[in-house]
């Protein structure tokens, strides 16, 4: 049996049905309901309430009340001058009768991934033992507010609720935080564990290896978009990035973490979700996105939304378990770029993400679920007194090495609050180093190097985007787009639903007036446009000619080598 991993409801890999597709009519009312739409209700029998999202003319958030059948609850994207709500058909009809109607999209779900390795070994692999550690004046991300969009955060012995400054919940609208599912905690520990549960013999503790997040100082910002079994929906993750840029000043943050995917349906311009970083780009705050676990795809498995040219997007490696670096090889599953429909260069760089170690929430939904991911006392703190309970467990995936990479931001951000999203990105690729035996659309600009970004003092002079590598078939096919096709509508689509009735046919780009729906009245608000020099980032600022990609192959080592039987990967979410 091959090696399999545990894969986590929480990586948001949502279905985003997007207003660039073509129309369910011709002309009229009808015109408006996107085939999207048209597809869940044919799906449903028309007889039941479906999710969706209502575009409105720009200004029009006063007559959505007028809009919306009497007790129908909405969620309102104000920035997208949009509403999501739960619709019949007839309610559906009626409200795209409203003259302030511009579209009505599904909403449809968006679902999460996983991890696993120890977070020693993983800050060994980005090279932290190179930095100054936070007990001798070191760099800890303090202050810094890092917003995890996910399942939720719940204060455990390495996150104290002191460092949980700040709350919003869009799935149960609870005022205090929790986390039902275990992930967001998970997430966030990576992020910002401070260690205690597993503290060394010479600090008073009884642990012989310390586990502790990346930035173990920074504060948290829980945003809960998913529910117990970490599943979504667009219209919430685009209203918690939304939250995060309002409240920005509130807490500092300066660093959203979205160990989330979803399937990219179309060029990043016209996805909802893909916008809505961009505009948490462009107003300061450093986004980090996971890659997604489609490596075995192949070439264009990159999730939405990191495929935006904007976020630093990140893969997974494995670190094999050792302390060494030069052993560090790719794992099979990380998404390869380029991106579908724009062929960007995806993954930016690549950190540990297989077989992490970080903080668990007793009886979440992971917890009581998998309970053989936990990590046992006596393998990490055998002096423990009698009856200890477990405080960690282990995932494996690129939504864990997304983390990774928002504690090194936080870390550069702390130690020098001037640097931009884009300052920080160019410094980590800049700073990477390159792994032996991957593409460049494997691992991007290589790994993550923490020592090495924080040491440089490279400035970007633009948008620092991703590298513009095609025009959506320089290198992808057709046959690579029926194929993503078959994968996404089968892995990532409406699990309610069976589709297997319909027939998707390839995305088609004739007929589409992609300028029907404007972009434009998106706000683009504190943002001086007029400041930044549009330029793309460039690959020959870092020298990948010296590097020998041929001699190295990955396939030369053996899965065997670990218990991977163990760890099986289940999909947590209905359907799936």
């Amino acid at each position: 049996m091959r090696a399999r991993y545990l894969v986590l409801a929480v990586a948001l890999l949502g279905l985003l049905a997007l207003p660039s597709t073509a129309l369910a009519g011709d002309n009229g009312d009808a015109g408006k309901i996107d085939t999207s739409v048209t597809t869940v209700l044919d799906a449903t029998g028309k007889d039941q309430a479906v999710p969706v999202i209502v575009y409105m003319e720009p200004g029009a958030e006063a007559v959505v009340e007028g809009v919306v059948p009497q007790g129908v609850e909405t969620t309102t994207l104000a920035g997208f001058d949009a509403f999501a709500a739960y619709l019949t058909a007839a309610e559906i009809a009626s409200v795209a009768a409203n003259g302030a109607v511009q579209m009505i999209v599904a909403d449809n779900p968006v679902f999460g991934f996983d991890y696993a390795s120890s977070l020693d070994i993983t800050n060994l692999a980005i090279g932290l033992d190179r930095v100054t550690p936070p007990a001798d004046g070191g760099p800890t991300g303090a202050g810094i507010g890092v917003a995890i969009l996910d399942s939720g955060i719940a204060t455990t012995s390495d996150l104290e609720s002191s460092r949980i400054i700040g709350w919003k919940d869009f799935v149960k609208k609870a005022k205090r935080p929790y986390d039902d599912a275990g992930h967001g905690t998970f997430v966030a520990g990576l992020i910002a564990g401070d260690g205690t549960a597993s503290l060394p013999l010479d600090q008073g503790g009884y642990a012989d290896v310390q586990f502790r997040g990346v930035a173990p100082q920074a504060n948290i910002v829980g945003v809960k978009v998913l529910d117990s079994t970490g599943q979504g929906r667009a219209s919430s993750v685009m209203a918690g990035i939304l939250w995060s840029i309002a409240h920005k000043r509130d807490y500092n943050i300066r660093v959203l973490n979205l160990s989330i995917g979803s399937n990219p349906v179309a060029p990043a311009d016209f996805d909802p979700i893909a916008k809505a970083v961009e505009f948490a780009w462009k107003n300061g705050i450093t986004v980090v996105c996971a890659a997604g676990n489609e490596g075995e795809f192949g070439p264009g498995g990159i999730l939405s939304p990191g495929n935006s040219p904007y976020v630093i997007t990140v893969g997974a490696t494995d670190t094999r378990q050792t302390k060494k670096v030069s052993d560090d090889i790719m794992t099979y599953y990380s998404s390869s770029g380029p991106t579908l429909w724009d062929e960007y260069a995806k993954p930016d760089l690549v950190a540990p993400g297989n077989r992490l170690i970080s903080v668990r929430v007793p009886g979440s939904y992971i917890d009581t679920a998998f309970p053989q991911n936990l990590i046992a006392v006596d393998t990490y703190a055998p002096r423990a007194p009698a009856g200890t309970e477990p405080s960690y467990l282990m995932l494996s995936g690129t939504s864990t090495s997304a983390p990774v990479g928002s504690g090194v931001a936080a870390l550069m951000i702390g130690a020098d609050p001037s640097l931009s999203p884009d300052d920080v990105k160019v410094r980590m690729m800049e700073t990477a180093d390159p792994l032996r035996g991957a593409t460049r659309l494997q691992q991007g600009a290589g790994l993550l190097d923490a020592a090495g970004a924080l040491a440089s003092d490279a400035r970007s002079q633009g948008y620092a985007l991703s590298e513009d590598v095609g025009d959506g078939t320089t290198i992808l096919t057709e046959d690579d787009y029926a194929a993503w096709e078959q994968i996404a509508w089968t892995k990532y689509g409406w699990t309610k639903f069976r589709w297997t009735k319909f027939r998707w046919t390839k995305f088609r780009w004739t007929g589409v007036s992609w300028t029907k729906f404007r972009w434009t009245k998106f706000r683009w608000t504190d943002v001086a446009w007029t400041k930044f020099r549009w330029t793309k980032f460039r690959w020959t600022n870092v020298a990948w000619t010296k590097f020998r990609w041929t001699d190295y192959e990955a396939a030369k080592f053996r899965w065997t080598d670990y218990e991977w039987a163990k760890f099986r990967w289940t999909i947590l979410i209905e359907g799936q």
